[in-house]
């Protein structure tokens, strides 16, 4: 109860500063002066209770929280734009973004719905919103309670974990052979959407398990999806789902990072329960982006790799390089994607790092070509440019790219890490 209070509090205040209209306003367009709020409070079934906080104000203007997205600096005009309405109504759970124009006791902090999806998702729920112009706005908050969570029982290096059914969107297989690199994150290719991919051990810092880290082709992962965010993680097996009693940690630990309690098994083990707010935030920082395991690890032959730099820039070609040359690689160069198609035919290198947007043969078609030719198709391909529209990261991985890298994120390390990881 004392979780949930802030959220309702800080609800009930957006609804009368930010949803409920003036009474002029309400009159003009047919409303009665006075707004209402209501407040739902039900048992949805043994272990779930839903709270319903709702107006029938003017609803969320997603064209103003477009505009705050951008003035907070979470996202450039451009890339604002290019996000769906539904979509960008997330962007008003992250901390700073406020549609008020001023500061007041009660709103324009940005503040107040990040708080409340960080309580709530501490609770082990999720905030649904539903909006509309001029239909008001109602946000339902499903938390549960703290005796029993559904979950689903998953081993990582010989230790036990649950992970709460709620924010479990799918299990799958999948290749290891399929994971890409975009922006310097490893991703994964379910449906036609690219997702985060992370192993599950590697974000609990776990220690390796020589056991079970085998280059086997296949792995399982467990996606999991908060209020924004879906992430892929790579698990060692999946055991099973499970009703489990929920246990606290006490208060010698009443805040573990990524651990939300306990539970105990039939066979009296006591397992884990992750937090998953907290594993999705541990993932989006980890550094750990390698490549597959079997593939990583795979001993190569101590020679000098080479790399083959194609840009139509001077400076970026020189820099590239330089930053190559420092780090121990044989380097050569192209001016465009015509030249290094032909060079490639002539000369054997480990990688390629490409700009896009070059004269005569542009980066996507030159990878493109190199994934038809029979004898270069395995060659690795890193695409290095300032495109950094979703589109364009998209038909990076169409076309065979096994790495993205925008450039006004760039960052010496990063290129190291990803040449390194394919060369």
């Amino acid at each position: 109860l004392q979780e949930i209070k802030d959220p309702c509090l800080h609800l009930l205040r957006n609804c009368i500063d930010h949803g409920i209209e003036p009474p002029q306003e309400r009159g003009r367009i047919g409303k009665t002066q006075g707004g209402a709020i209501s407040i739902t409070i039900e048992q949805v079934n043994a272990n779930r209770v839903e709270v319903t906080i709702s107006d029938d104000g003017a609803g969320i203007d997603t064209r103003k929280v477009r505009e705050a997205v951008v003035k907070s600096g979470l996202l450039d005009y451009v890339a604002a734009q290019e996000i769906n309405d539904v979509d960008m109504l997330s962007y008003i759970f992250q901390s700073g973004v406020t549609t008020s124009p001023i500061v007041t006791d009660l709103s324009g902090r940005g503040l107040g719905m990040a708080i409340v999806r960080e309580k709530v998702e501490r609770l082990g729920g999720e905030v649904i919103l539903d909006t509309g112009p001029g239909k008001g706005t109602t946000f339902r908050l499903l938390p549960l309670t703290v005796s029993t969570v559904r979950g689903l029982l998953v081993r990582v290096a010989q230790q036990s974990f649950v992970i709460p059914i709620t924010f479990v969107e799918r299990v799958a297989m999948t290749r290891l052979d399929a994971v890409r690199t975009v922006e310097n994150r490893a991703t994964v290719l379910l449906g036609d959407r690219p997702v985060s991919f992370v192993r599950l051990r590697e974000v609990l810092d776990m220690p390796p398990d020589l056991s079970t880290d085998q280059a086997l082709p296949n792995a399982p992962i467990v996606v999991l999806a908060t209020a924004d965010k879906r992430i892929a993680c790579q698990v060692d097996e999946i055991i099973g789902e499970q009703e489990l009693l929920v246990k606290s940690l006490g208060p010698q630990l009443a805040r573990v990072r990524n651990i939300g309690g306990a539970a105990v098994l039939g066979t009296g083990k006591v397992v884990p329960i992750l937090n998953v707010a907290d594993v999705v935030k541990s993932a989006v920082k980890a550094t750990a982006r390698s490549a597959p395991e079997g593939k990583a690890e795979t001993q190569k032959p101590d020679r000098q790799r080479a790399v083959l730099v194609v840009d139509d820039s001077i400076t970026a070609r020189t820099l590239l390089k330089t930053i190559l040359e420092s780090a121990g690689y044989l380097v050569r160069t192209a001016v465009d994607g015509a030249e290094a198609f032909a060079t490639l035919r002539e000369t054997k290198f480990d990688v390629v790092v490409s700009d896009v947007d070059m004269p005569r043969l542009n980066g996507f078609d030159l990878t493109a070509r190199i994934r038809g030719d029979r004898k270069l198709a395995e060659l690795p391909v890193i695409l290095v440019t300032a495109l950094e529209s979703r589109q364009d990261r998209e038909r990076g991985i169409d076309v065979g790219a096994n790495a993205y890298i925008v450039k006004s994120s760039f960052a010496q390390s990063n290129l190291l890490e990803v040449v390194h990881r394919y060369a």
